[in-house]
């Protein structure tokens, strides 16, 4: 379609953010408070952010002991320690750019539940030591395991520790405020619209895109593509590995003693409260080779399992219906790092590695700067 004299303003922008997910609209909205006459866009293909921004579990955490572990492991610990405290910082910033009545934020906690013996139970008061600078207000992980009986766990919990620096959030309301101020900023929102191809020119970034069956054109000085999983479909340069989240919600249960967040298998289970329902998830680890996609649908294999620790760890003798399941797909990067890289005028940002609500804002500070970058 030919563009009318006036749609020339309406197509142009000094940055189009392609995902208008947790960290696109983050990432827009640093751009906007550093320079508030920049001109900005928000390009995202659904109604509602199509990743994982707004169909995770809603968990503001950073990490359970036997994460932290398993991450010192992996990555070493200095590494660990900087992904650790991005979260953290992540996290911070945004209960202060939304507030916590907007982001629905429950300081309630965070524990994890071990049905075995694992080794980092025996490395708790270490990983208190070399976390201590990061954190004020005490200890960081300690042992609670008559928590396990007050919770009305089956008898698989061999022991439980709990973090008092961890909360849940409402993560549909948190998208909802996040486009809101970014309204405020004067920063374009522009949902059902779809980035089908990028060129760049002597003038900018050519961007294809696509909205209501009809096919244009966009010029923009820089593109920060924050897609997430997704994000080498645009960028074939950025290597992301896919990781499909599964969950299912249980219809409300009667006298629930449960509040908090709660992990299991070095986080790969997690489980929470949203009223009186049980909202459960992950089990990824189950089948890795069949989660890494990009395919958001439910799988029984997946599915099973997480009823299965359901009706026999967490309500034991219980009959509970599921009211719910659904999936939300994640980026994951090999080193557990945040990527965000720069080609010419144009940015890509990914690397939540299943913590999101966490190191999101920090990564779209990144990205930011990035952008800002020799303009």
């Amino acid at each position: 379609m030919i563009s009318s004299l006036w749609d020339d303003t309406l197509l142009e922008a000094d940055v189009a953010v392609i995902g208008a997910g947790l960290i696109g609209t983050s990432t827009a909205l640093e751009l906007a408070e550093a320079f508030p006459e920049m001109r900005i866009v928000l390009l995202e293909r659904d109604i509602v952010p199509f990743g994982a921004s707004s169909r995770n579990a809603g968990f503001a955490c950073f990490g359970s002991l036997s994460e932290v572990v398993s991450d010192v492991n992996r990555i070493g610990l200095d590494a660990a320690l900087a992904v650790l405290e991005w979260r953290r910082s992540g996290l911070e910033r945004l209960r202060a750019r939304l507030g916590d009545a907007a982001l629905g934020f429950e300081a309630a906690g965070g524990y994890e539940v071990f049905v075995d013996d694992h080794p980092a139970l025996t490395q708790l008061d270490d990983i208190n030591t070399v976390l201590g600078p990061l954190f004020e207000g005490g200890p960081v992980y300690h042992r609670c395991d008559d928590m396990a009986e007050a919770f009305g766990f089956g008898p698989q919990v061999r022991a439980m520790v709990h973090t008092p620096y961890e909360g849940v959030i409402q993560s549909g309301t948190m998208m909802q405020e996040l486009w809101r101020v970014a309204a405020r900023h004067g920063i374009g929102l522009r949902t059902g619209c779809t980035v089908l191809d990028m060129q760049e020119g002597h003038d900018g970034v050519h961007l294809h895109v696509s909205a209501s069956g009809t096919e244009r054109q966009m010029r923009v000085q820089r593109v920060v593509v924050a897609t997430n999983a997704f994000i080498s479909q645009l960028l074939p340069w950025m290597t992301v590995v896919p990781g499909r989240g599964q969950i299912i919600l249980t219809s409300p249960v009667a006298s629930l003693p449960l509040r908090g967040s709660f992990h299991m298998d070095e986080g790969f289970v997690y489980f929470r409260t949203v009223g009186q329902r049980i909202l459960l998830g992950g089990g990824r680890n189950r089948d890795i080779e069949g989660e890494t996609t990009t395919a958001m649908e439910t799988t029984d294999t997946i599915t099973d399992y997480l009823e299965d620790i359901l009706r026999t760890v967490i309500l034991p003798g219980q009959q509970v219906a599921i009211d719910r399941r659904w999936a939300g797909i994640m980026g994951f990067s090999a080193s557990k790092q945040p990527i965000v890289e720069r080609r010419n005028r144009t940015i890509g940002a990914f690397g939540c590695n299943g913590m999101g609500v966490a190191i999101g804002s920090h990564i779209a500070r990144m990205a930011a700067s990035e952008c800002l970058a020799e303009w």
